[in-house]
């Protein structure tokens, strides 16, 4: 009896030095994770014996039910900052894309606007000071179109572009009197204020200067109204992302909860088993991070997704291979060009002209004590009516040649295009955001040696994906039917997201116009957007494309005309012809049967040229 006595008082001394053994040791490893603790203001307190059997989420001896709730709270604080802080990444690209954009449309519309006051100040002299004020309002319409001074997206019943379409409309209205004015010429005097007004109401029926006008609002309209959608949408998808940071994870629900239990699990529950140096599984860290973010933003994320793809596709097509009209680089850069046709147009016309305002308005009025020559005091009233006399086209033709030689330059790669194409490579990754973001987030959390949510080794549960019905087997969330929860705040962002996508899809459904000056004239296109290298190939080559034997005549006699005097044309010319045997396009010809050759090849290649130089000094001269 004794015996057994003896052997009883043993066993319960062992087992009290084996608890105070294992006690000490658990202390040692909490004290090693103090240090860590006292940094988070979260306090490491002795655990008692009723806190050993009482369940928690760590199960660890470090960490109190209180300590816990503490360590919960910074650890969705830091998840909130983490995910803020891949929202802000791409919130300043989005912003720093908006802003070069706009500096980029802006420089393009000064630049063009030097240009094109440039050429009034050269070429039509007399009309420089008069144009200056339309001129100058113009442009600033247009660099007031793309600098928005709010992020709520237009209606897309598109008011805005048609403001722009009003202002490209009333630059050519203020224009026609002027340029009526120099067709006339009437000892420089002024027209009445009653007959500009006549011309200012009738310009619609007598359309002085063709069709110019309305392809040069179509396609500056049509551009920078794509300009100012894309800087639009760019500005409210950073406001969207900021917005979303703030109310992502407002909900309280259950599966909040759980989100919020196992942030602690992945974080913290590590050290509050005293484990100092240990990090969560890549495993849990992903399936703890999909579930968090499933919830509340698997709806915003597909609204997300449609946004890119929309922005995606309105930067193709406005720096895209193929011209649908909406490169602004383009339309801005030949508008110097397209102004100064239309003041041509009207002066080549001016008989015609006159006809048709006179028809309209009657003979036109003069003021009797005020003259143009009194607004400009670059051109004496002799000199005026040199620079637009109806008979003088020629020396304006001259200044033009000179002019448009002085403004041509090799221009580099497109800005624009360039600084759009890189944009779109970085923004594509980003379509499906919130539904990556778990691979973001843990790509550098370990596989092996590792906290698995309950000790250290590998995570062997299934690894789901982020997608909804996916979900609902997440094994960090179970007991969960994981539905989507949107709360008032987040659907309204998301209906907002789908309003600019319909702006963008209202854009893009312009049909494309075939008469659109500038995309006829690929010669004043330094945006680098047309095949090939952009110059012209060397006499005697064929290019891409064969040009018609007319244009080739028209373009060899214009730079002649403007460079040589009458006889080196005629040499010049005759060379050509001579060399190329007859302006027509290289093309393959198919044999054909040998017939009896004319006995005088030679006299009818003399009288064949003798026709040419007749007809080329019967044009000069006419001219």
């Amino acid at each position: 009896m004794r015996l057994i006595i003896l052997l009883f008082l043993c066993l319960c001394i062992c087992g009290v030095l084996s608890r105070s053994s294992r006690l000490s040791r658990s202390n040692e490893k909490c004290e090693s994770v103090r240090p860590f603790f006292e940094t988070l203001n979260v306090t490491v307190d002795e655990i008692k014996q009723k806190d050993l059997t009482t369940k928690n989420i760590c199960g660890g001896q470090c960490c109190s039910k209180k300590a816990e709730e503490q360590l919960q709270d910074h650890a969705r604080t830091n998840f909130h900052s983490l995910i803020h802080h891949h929202s802000r990444v791409l919130q300043g690209h989005l912003a720093r894309t908006a802003d070069t954009v706009r500096e980029t449309v802006t420089t393009l519309a000064r630049q063009s606007e030097n240009k094109t006051l440039n050429l009034f100040e050269q070429v039509y002299r007399s009309m420089s000071l008069l144009t200056r004020p339309s001129i100058r309002t113009l442009y600033q319409a247009m660099i007031d179109h793309v600098n928005l001074t709010t992020t709520i997206p237009d209606d897309v019943q598109q008011s805005q572009r048609m403001m722009l379409q009003e202002h490209l409309n009333n630059f050519f209205t203020q224009l026609f009197p002027i340029a009526y004015h120099h067709v006339v010429n009437p000892n420089n005097q002024d027209f009445t204020d009653k007959f500009k007004e006549c011309l200012y109401e009738s310009i619609d029926g007598i359309q002085p200067f063709g069709e110019i006008p309305k392809q040069i609002s179509h396609s500056v309209s049509k551009s920078l109204e794509a300009m100012r959608v894309l800087i639009q949408a760019l500005q409210f998808g950073e406001t969207v992302l900021e917005k979303i940071d703030s109310n992502l994870f407002q909900s309280t629900s259950s599966h909040q909860i759980l989100c919020n239990e196992g942030l602690l699990k992945m974080a913290y529950c590590p050290k509050c088993s005293g484990h100092s140096s240990v990090s969560a599984c890549k495993g849990l860290c992903k399936n703890i991070v999909r579930g968090c973010l499933t919830e509340p933003a698997s709806e915003l994320d597909l609204a997300w997704s449609g946004y890119v793809e929309g922005v995606e596709r309105l930067v193709v097509s406005i720096v895209g291979k193929a011209d649908l009209g909406f490169n602004a680089e383009k339309a801005i850069k030949n508008l110097d060009a397209q102004i100064s046709a239309a003041v041509m147009d009207a002066m080549k016309n001016g008989p015609a002209l006159k006809e048709k305002v006179k028809k309209a308005c009657g003979s036109y009025e003069l003021k009797k004590s005020r003259s143009l020559s009194d607004f400009d005091n670059h051109s004496s009233p002799k000199e005026a009516g040199v620079t637009s006399g109806l008979m003088r086209s020629s020396n304006i033709e001259d200044r033009l040649s000179v002019t448009h030689t002085s403004n041509f330059r090799l221009d580099r790669p497109d800005p624009l295009q360039t600084q759009l194409g890189n944009f779109v490579a970085s923004i594509v990754g980003s379509r499906t955001f919130y539904g990556t973001l778990a691979d973001s987030i843990c790509a550098e959390y370990p596989d092996t040696e590792c906290w698995n949510g309950a000790r250290i080794g590998e995570y062997t549960k299934a690894v789901v994906d982020s997608s909804l019905n996916a979900q609902k087997y997440n094994p960090e969330f179970n007991g969960i039917n994981t539905t989507s929860y949107l709360n008032s705040n987040t659907s309204q962002l998301i209906d907002q997201l789908k309003h600019i996508n319909k702006m963008i899809e209202s854009r893009l459904s312009w049909d494309k116009d075939p008469n659109v000056y500038y995309s006829d004239q690929p010669e004043l296109d330094g945006s680098g957007l047309t095949s090939g290298d952009g110059s012209d190939p060397p006499d005697g080559s064929s290019g891409s494309g064969q040009e018609p034997s007319n244009l080739k005549f028209l373009k060899i006699f214009q730079t002649f005309k403007f460079k040589s005097s009458s006889i080196l044309i005629l040499i010049k010319f005759c060379l050509y012809f001579f060399s190329n045997k007859g302006i027509t396009s290289e093309e393959p010809k198919v044999p054909e049967p040998e017939t009896p050759k004319p006995p005088s090849s030679s006299a009818s290649m003399m009288t064949k040229s003798i026709g040419l130089l007749s007809l080329l000094l019967l044009i000069y001269y006419v001219n």
